[in-house]
């Protein structure tokens, strides 16, 4: 099967300022002062949250632009609306969402849990890959971005991670940089410091229509970028870089 590039629409890429990047410093900070030269930071304009992959690649069949997850994970060709992701991303975010990062204790009783894991322990984790991700979630009740990726079927477009009916993913995701076979002890360290601070300095960010881009690129960490749009981004060049 062809593979596409990555294209996303994406929250908080590119420079940061305030809080956002001042909390982001102090992750890559205390990361790096456990796991020393082992830490491989992304730049501060290069991390971002996935609201929705739109990759695309040409079905094998007819070599019409189809919808990568719902082909890979659903065996189904859909082509994408494009013009529909754009009005379902400017609805959403015409009023910001408010996140917050953080703010979760150790054996706190909390409403909700991420696959199955508290927040104070899925709010910073070492993934397999050796990626170092920090998760928020939305402030209120519901579970808006999880609602999002659902209603961006109606536009072609599976979430990666929606597997099946009952799947949720209300996360909201930022990859900080990678390591470079740190050892056990020192990745813990670095992990317990940082669960550590966002606990007890949580931040609240509001992601506006302002702060959802539009980015393709020929890695996932969206380095360096091919295209860059605000909402709405241009179809034609989506579709010729899906091509």
């Amino acid at each position: 099967m062809v593979e596409s590039r990555f294209i996303s629409a994406v929250a908080l890429y590119g420079p940061k300022t305030g809080r956002a990047r001042d909390f982001l410093r102090g992750v890559q900070g205390l990361i790096a002062e456990n796991i020393g030269d082992r830490f491989v930071p992304y730049s501060l304009d290069q991390v971002h949250c996935t609201l929705i992959a739109l990759n695309g690649v040409p079905d094998p069949r007819t070599g019409v632009i189809v919808n990568e997850f719902y082909l890979r994970q659903a065996g189904a060709r859909r082509q994408m609306d494009l013009g529909l992701v754009m009005d379902i991303l400017a609805s959403r975010f015409a009023c910001p969402l408010r996140v917050r990062l953080g703010g979760y204790r150790q054996g706190q009783e909390v409403p909700f849990t991420s696959r199955g894991q508290h927040p104070f322990e899925r709010a910073f984790s070492v993934q397999r890959d050796g990626a170092f991700v920090v998760i928020g979630w939305p402030a209120g009740p519901g579970r808006p971005l999880d609602q999002l990726r659902r209603d961006m079927n109606a536009a072609g477009v599976l979430h990666r991670y929606h597997s099946g009916d009952a799947d949720v993913d209300n996360d909201f995701y930022l990859v900080v940089g990678h390591h470079a076979d740190a050892p056990a002890a020192a990745l813990e360290r670095a992990t317990d410091a940082v669960r550590a601070l966002m606990a007890a300095d949580p931040v609240d960010l509001d992601i506006g229509l302002g702060q959802v881009k539009i980015v393709a690129a020929g890695s996932p960490t969206l380095a360096p970028p091919l295209y860059v749009s605000g909402i709405p981004a241009d179809e034609e060049i989506l579709h010729s870089l899906m091509s």
